[in-house]
């Protein structure tokens, strides 16, 4: 009896365990299952870790340290770790060698050259450049900087028994003399053989363009002759008595020139001037107006151009007679639905003003019958037609709202009027 109440005491335990269990052994069984499926690997922009850093890899070994140091930051990025630490400070101290390798290039190769000597075939027969010497230099560790540029590598790579640093400390201490040196100061470097080459080069070439130019100038060009003279590439070849020949040969040969092309030009410019005083007048004023303001502006400023070229006042009495007529010209202005207007000035009425005007656009005087009351019918065709020109100047300037009477009656004021275009009213 007491076995049996033991066991049914347990039962419920026992349902319950199994209960907890089962879930427990179920989720397990889940994650085992799962860990059989595979995960895809990350990848940024298209590429795993692995082949970021295979590009970087290959990018230093290209000496492409900025885009190296780029591709294995990504790398890194792909997945949280620090799996690329060691490629990372590789890259980082191959980059730092770098600018120094180039800081040091620049440094001691590439300032300027403070003092040249050249042979008489331009070959280089002493040069050197001066530079700063900076906080724990000696004439020995600059021996090695200079060597270490010229190949372009860390300075740190030199052997301290290297025979090309001994030869570079020798040329140092010719140059500056045994002896301590003070940072901030300034001491002479030698050229490297390859620089002094390079310039002897420049020399060679230099004097085949001086060649090139003799030959050319003598078959008469001028142009290529002038242009081989400005592209020496150094100095030297200035000094030298072939371009000295050059230069006396060249130098009158473009004063002849530019004389002959100046001549050429102020006669040229003589006669636009001659072909506007002979076509202006040929132009209707009415229906030409601007063009013959622009003939005449024109041959004032040729003119002018054409006395600048000798530095004379020989064409004065041309440029009077283009002034007289240009200010004729602008007395009155047309507009460009051909209405003209003209200043009336005191003691001058409105009609006179404005025969004036239209005698002005018509280029001719208007012609007068002398008849009148009770002859009209008698009267010419311009004392008709100026009848019914200022019938339409009134009607139009009360269309504009000014009192047209005002206008006749203002004889002793100064007035800009505007009238109408008279063409279309007078036949020639």
């Amino acid at each position: 009896m007491t076995r049996l109440k033991r066991a049914t005491i347990a039962l419920p335990l026992v349902v319950l365990l199994l209960g907890a269990v089962v879930p427990v052994l179920l989720e397990r069984d889940d994650s085992i299952r799962a860990s059989d499926v595979e995960v895809p690997e990350a990848r940024v922009s298209g590429r795993t870790a692995g082949e970021w850093a295979k590009l970087a890899l290959e990018a230093r070994e290209l000496g492409r340290l900025r885009k190296a140091l780029a591709h294995i930051k990504t790398a890194e990025s792909v997945s949280s770790g620090t799996q690329y630490a060691t490629e990372l400070t590789e890259i980082r101290k191959a980059r730092r060698s770098a600018f120094e390798v180039e800081r040091n290039h620049r440094r001691l190769t590439e300032g300027l050259i403070d003092h040249v000597v050249f042979g008489e075939d331009g070959a280089v027969v002493s040069a050197n450049r001066q530079v700063t010497v900076l906080p724990g230099e000696s004439l020995w560790t600059l021996a090695r900087d200079l060597v270490a540029a010229l190949r372009r590598v860390p300075a740190d790579e030199i052997a301290g028994d290297d025979r090309n640093v001994y030869r570079t400390w020798d040329a140092l201490t010719a140059l500056n003399g045994v002896r301590e040196l003070e940072v901030g100061e300034r001491v002479r470097v030698p050229l490297f053989l390859s620089e002094q080459t390079a310039l002897a080069d420049a020399n060679r070439r230099d004097h085949e363009r001086i060649a090139a130019a003799a030959s050319a100038l003598a078959a008469g060009d001028i142009d290529a002759a002038a242009r081989l003279r400005g592209e020496f590439e150094e100095r030297f070849a200035e000094t030298t008595a072939e371009c000295r020949l050059l230069d006396d040969a060249l130098a009158p040969a473009i004063a002849e020139r530019t004389a002959r092309l100046e001549l050429d030009r102020e006669r040229a410019l003589v006669d636009d001037v001659r072909d506007a005083l002979v076509r202006v007048p040929g132009m209707p004023r009415a229906t030409r107006h601007s063009e013959r303001l622009d003939m005449l502006h024109g041959a004032l400023v040729a003119l002018s151009e054409a006395e600048a070229l000798r530095g004379g006042v020989q064409y004065s009495d041309a440029a009077e007679l283009v002034a007289r007529l240009l200010s004729e010209e602008m007395r009155f202005t047309i507009g460009s639905d051909g209405t003209v207007l003209a200043a009336k000035s005191t003691g001058v009425s409105y009609t006179q003003a404005a025969r004036k005007a239209v005698e002005w656009v018509l280029e001719r005087e208007l012609r007068s019958s002398g008849r009148g009351f009770p002859y009209s019918n008698e009267k010419s065709a311009d004392e008709k037609a100026w009848a019914r020109y200022l019938a339409d100047a009134a009607r139009e300037t009360g269309e504009r709202g000014v009192d047209f009477t005002a206008l006749l009656e203002a004889v002793d004021e100064n007035l800009e009027i505007r009238l109408p275009d008279p063409v279309a009213y007078f036949a020639d």
